[in-house]
């Protein structure tokens, strides 16, 4: 929905390609969803105004509409959902600097890909590797973007992997400069 709109700066983090488009797609998703809308959709504007906020740095308008629309996801028993939005609530908390609201959320998306819906697998460990590399835990981060890597190597979606390599090249220069080793 709002794709276009993203990229990833050096930390791997989500930031605008264009922050007056971004501002104004999310503002169009905020008039669709007041002008009302069916629940399912509502669900899916109410994620991605959330997503918005949280790369245009409005963290309590982003924690504030993924809660939400994490609620309807749990409400509507869509595992998809719950841990795609479970993760995105954990990048908000963990783009906010509350690291430990952040690391609750990535555990309960990843006990939900784990249990119910293990296509998301990948995207969860991704995230949380991230996560645990930003609070410092370079060798967690490792292991779960390795488990992330070999599960999209068996996807076979280039975008996937590439960007798994990424947060893993990340990842392997912070253990070499930390003296940590970046070996097997």
């Amino acid at each position: 929905m709002l794709h276009h709109l993203l990229t990833q700066d050096a930390d791997l983090r989500m930031v605008p390609t264009d922050r007056a488009e971004l501002a104004a797609a999310v503002d169009r998703l905020h008039e669709e969803l007041s002008a009302g809308a069916a629940p399912g959709r509502t669900r899916v504007l109410t994620r991605w105004i959330g997503i918005g906020h949280l790369v245009l740095g409005n963290h309590d308008e982003a924690r504030a509409f993924l809660r939400r629309a994490l609620e309807l996801a749990v409400a509507d028993g869509d595992a998809r959902a719950v841990v795609a939005t479970g993760v995105n609530s954990g990048d908000a908390h963990r783009y906010a600097g509350d690291l430990p609201a952040a690391d609750a959320c990535y555990r309960s998306a990843l006990d939900t890909a784990r249990s119910a819906c293990p296509e998301l697998l990948d995207f969860a460990l991704q995230h949380f590797g991230k996560h645990l590399a930003e609070r410092g835990d370079l060798l967690g981060a490792r292991a779960h973007l390795r488990e992330a890597l070999r599960l999209r190597d068996a996807k076979g979606d280039a975008e996937l992997i590439g960007s798994t390599r990424d947060a893993l090249d990340l990842v392997e220069s912070r253990l070499r400069a930390a003296g940590g080793g970046g070996g097997a």
